[in-house]
């Protein structure tokens, strides 16, 4: 490099830098708890519904169930068995608490827990599952892996019989 390259580099570098920090980042104020399927964030003053992306949190999956009735007293049962996970949202979120998170095609990523999705929390907290028609090159095994986890701890769902009733297995 000559002289000019390598005194101007140090300058260049923190430029781009500095770009890349002073781009807008999204960041609500939670200011509603729903359930553990829908929270709403005030963003520049406008109410944003965030579903978390790409799972299928308890509270969603009667209305598509293999077999409807017995999925809801599944999730009743798991919920009278487990309350604390019916208050998942309200435990381990915080009303005006400011939250980063993008909007995507499948939903809302919330960053709960650092670098933690909410999505992530739920599964591995066993309250959800991936969702099958989920596809997201990024995301995929990040949500894989966390629901995994719960199933080798035998945690949430994974003990129940939830899974059988309330999710349509692909094959």
């Amino acid at each position: 490099m000559c002289k000019k390259e390598t005194f101007f580099l140090p300058f260049l570098i923190s430029a781009l830098t500095a770009t890349s920090l002073h781009g807008e980042i999204a960041i609500g104020i939670l200011y509603a708890i729903d359930n553990n399927a829908k929270v709403r964030l005030l963003y520049k003053n406008v109410p944003i519904e965030c579903e978390p992306f790409g799972v299928i949190p308890l509270e969603r999956m009667v209305p598509n169930a293999v077999v409807p009735k017995e999925c809801s007293k599944e999730i009743d049962a798991f919920y009278r068995t487990y309350p604390h996970e019916k208050a998942f949202a309200r435990e381990h979120l915080k009303m005006a608490q400011s939250y980063h998170f993008e909007l995507i095609k499948g939903g809302c990523i919330l960053y709960a827990n650092g670098e933690e999705t909410y999505s992530e929390m739920l599964l591995s907290h066993g309250i959800a599952v991936v969702d099958a028609r989920f596809d997201n090159v990024e995301w995929n095994a990040r949500l894989a892996r966390a629901q995994k986890g719960a199933e080798n701890q035998q945690i949430g769902l994974s003990t129940t019989l939830i899974r059988k009733f309330c999710i349509k297995e692909e094959k």
